[in-house]
């Protein structure tokens, strides 16, 4: 018979493995990696601009969706840069790196969908300065808390993840179907050097496009085209299918950029030449400022033909330009000079001042398309002095196709956003390009609406696709 050799050895060998068993099962604890987390936030466009509705939060290990739901975690904006703010969770999910929903029965990202509104200024992306006169981006940082138990793919138990700052830049998802920013620089004649960023959107088909020219007002100026020149208005939301469904073949979508403002008189000098904003020293006694001379809209126009001449499949005919506030200046200023370069045109809340539109200006647009819009409470452009008399001199000299929305004010309309006393959020009366870029209904100046040929109220941009006019373009 073999012999087992000395017992207190073979004892103390048993005991010892017993408690390694022990240790290894009763002291399984989150992974270290888990603790390490990090998460992402997320910024979609809304009627008041970019909020960060979101963050994607990663993990090391995939998790399962048991037991996750809106109460899973805490969040609230750390006072870093502003005051601590809770934030409300509204969903939970298993999603992918971009805060898009799985399938999955796991995955290493959980995104927490997050309650925004026009009055929450703890979510927004961007903030408007006075000095700069851009809006520029926030600086934001969240305390998130995990408050229930998570499990991962194999059944691990896991109840501290605290994930830490990512990517500083929220992710601006609705901009991916835009080109990445570029840059142009023209050399002007009169006002010297001019450099805009720029990006555009073009449908993915072979038909021919119509082509819209955006021009931004004077708070998304600057260098940032995904979250302020785009996300500032809303923007984004031409490229989807609610108003590339009115055109045939879709509409190409050009944003430039200016650097500080269109309205900008400034020459371009050594010294200035690299200025960013809307505000500091500005021209106001030269014959340009008087008149309103743009330094960038001969640039503009090279814009546009360097875009067309690259993009042969825009259909001439169907050229369309139009913008807010400052925009909607630059829109009327190009037109007046080259009222043949524009199929239709919609300025917004526009700061043409209508002593500078003399009587041949009147007359040499008055065969162009033109719908304004505005509202008649705007505290920044009085439209006595803007729009309203353009309008009615154009109409006087027989303008057939020239159209008005007058608002009463902006509010909201989607019932989601509502002040103290139940009635519809009311957001500045500057902000009527809320009502384009919404497509709400628009109608004409004594208050009538007009109706589709599919019986649907017109908007400016259903009456935008039904304008058709040779223009000059090469």
């Amino acid at each position: 018979m073999r012999k087992m050799g000395n017992p207190l050895i073979w004892i103390s060998i048993v005991l010892m493995s017993i408690c390694g068993i022990q240790f290894l099962t009763t002291t399984k604890p989150a992974k270290a990696e888990l603790q390490r987390s990090q998460y992402t936030m997320v910024a979609h466009a809304y009627d008041w601009g970019p909020a960060i509705d979101q963050v994607v939060i990663r993990v090391d290990t995939p998790m399962k969706a048991e037991n996750l739901s809106k109460d899973t975690f805490k969040v609230s904006n750390s006072n870093t840069y502003v005051e601590s703010t809770p934030r409300e969770v509204t969903k939970a999910f298993l999603s992918d790196s971009k805060g898009n929903p799985t399938d999955s029965a796991s995955s290493l990202f959980i995104t927490l969908d997050m309650t925004v509104g026009p009055t929450l200024n703890a979510a927004r992306a961007v903030a408007y300065q006075n000095d700069s006169g851009l809006s520029i981006k926030t600086k934001i940082q969240f305390d998130i808390q995990q408050q229930q138990p998570l499990y991962t793919a194999q059944s691990d138990k896991i109840e501290n993840i605290n994930p830490v700052q990512g990517p500083a830049d929220p992710l601006t998802p609705q901009a991916d179907k835009f080109s990445p920013e570029r840059q142009f620089t023209y050399q002007d004649k009169h006002f010297g050097a001019q450099y805009m960023n720029y990006t555009s959107f073009s449908p993915a088909n072979k038909q021919k496009h119509a082509l819209v020219i955006w021009l931004h007002g004077a708070g998304q100026g600057g260098q940032d085209n995904n979250l302020v020149g785009l996300y500032g208005t809303n923007l984004v939301d031409l490229a989807t299918n609610k108003f590339q469904k009115y055109f045939d073949g879709g509409f190409d979508i050009l944003v430039p950029q200016a650097r500080t403002y269109w309205m900008d008189t400034n020459k371009t000098t050594v010294g200035n030449a690299n200025v960013q904003g809307g505000l500091g020293v500005k021209d106001t006694t030269s014959e340009d400022a008087i008149k309103q001379n743009s330094r960038y809209e001969n640039a503009v126009k090279a814009l546009i033909q360097s875009y067309l001449t690259s993009h042969p499949n825009i259909d001439r005919d169907r050229i369309y330009i139009g913008g807010c506030s400052n925009g909607g200046y630059l829109a009327m200023k190009m037109l007046i000079d080259d009222p043949d370069k524009y199929s239709a045109v919609f300025p917004i809340c526009e700061g043409l001042l209508d002593k500078n539109v003399s009587d041949e200006d009147i007359q040499s647009i008055k065969n162009t398309p033109i719908w304004f819009t505005q509202s008649a409470n705007d505290p920044v452009l009085d439209p006595q002095i803007y729009t309203i008399p353009t309008y009615k001199r154009l109409i006087t000299a027989g303008a057939k196709n020239t159209h008005f929305t007058l608002l009463n004010g902006v509010y909201d309309k989607t019932g989601n956003y509502k002040d103290d006393n139940g009635q519809p959020h009311e957001y500045s009366g500057h902000f009527s390009w809320l009502n384009v870029l919404d497509d709400y209904p628009a109608t004409e100046f004594d208050g009538t609406q007009t109706k589709n040929s599919d019986g649907t109220d017109t908007t400016v941009f259903s009456w935008l696709s039904q304008q058709k006019k040779s223009t000059s373009w090469k």
